[in-house]
């Protein structure tokens, strides 16, 4: 069993406004204990960014969450965190992940890493909630 220190990953997801992941903590602890890697970057003893992927390990990676707290944005966290777990995983055929549309930034900062928009590819994507 891995160990998270699940308050400093509150705080972290609190951070950048994504409270959905916070209504179970139940949930919570388990998408960690879950994923296939999980990778944090500190200052001192503060996290202050964390990315966490899932997938197969072999033909599908998904970049489930890439988050940095807002005062370390736009300081090359999210590049390394993310250089880091694609290169961990450069033997994995498929890397996916899903962003929200107005988010141009965020946009650019993907496309800046070597992904494609699915609609460049000629490949559509679906998703379901519930």
């Amino acid at each position: 069993m891995r160990i998270f220190d699940t308050d400093a990953l509150k705080k972290l997801y609190d951070s950048v406004g994504w409270v959905n992941y916070l209504k179970d903590l139940h949930q919570f602890e388990a998408m960690f204990q879950s994923a296939m890697a999980v990778y944090g970057a500190y200052e001192a003893e503060k996290l202050v960014g964390v990315l966490r992927l899932v997938g197969d390990n072999a033909h599908i990676l998904y970049v489930q969450d890439i988050v940095v707290d807002p005062e370390y944005q736009a300081r090359g966290i999210g590049k390394a965190l993310m250089l880091k777990g694609l290169d961990d995983f450069k033997h994995v055929r498929q890397k996916v992940l899903i962003t929200d549309m107005d988010d141009s930034h965020v946009h650019a900062f993907y496309e800046s890493l070597g992904f494609n928009r699915s609609q460049d590819k000629n490949i559509v994507c679906y998703v379901k909630f519930d």
